[in-house]
């Protein structure tokens, strides 16, 4: 992380911060669970290096139920629609929204009617 995402992740957690990582580290106890049994009870160790400074960051994420089942679900409901042709709500009202700029797929996107 760029030294201002690793500070703001050091002050107040990766859940807060990065909610993604979060999400991905919940996803991964969860699934993994029938491999390793136990692993979910588990916290998973989130580790960030401050690129500018070679900082580390180590942190304990306690296994959080309730957002894998979240994300889960999330994932089959892309799938979902996916197979059935719908096209789900964009993530913006306009394709200049800073996200889009820098999606691989905004002219995709974009090209297809709302």
């Amino acid at each position: 992380m760029n030294a201002k995402n690793w500070r703001a992740c050091v002050k107040d957690g990766v859940a807060v911060e990065k909610p993604v990582y979060a999400a991905q580290i919940a996803l991964y106890q969860a699934y993994i669970e029938g491999t390793v049994p136990g692993i979910s009870a588990n916290p998973a160790l989130f580790t960030a290096i401050n690129k500018d400074t070679a900082e580390l960051h180590h942190e304990h994420v306690p296994f959080d139920a309730g957002l894998a089942q979240r994300m889960s679900d999330r994932g089959v409901r892309i799938l979902q629609a996916t197979d059935a042709g719908e096209l789900l709500p964009r993530i913006a009202a306009n394709r200049d929204f800073f996200e889009c700029r820098f999606c691989p797929w905004a002219e995709r996107c974009w090209g297809l009617p709302a």
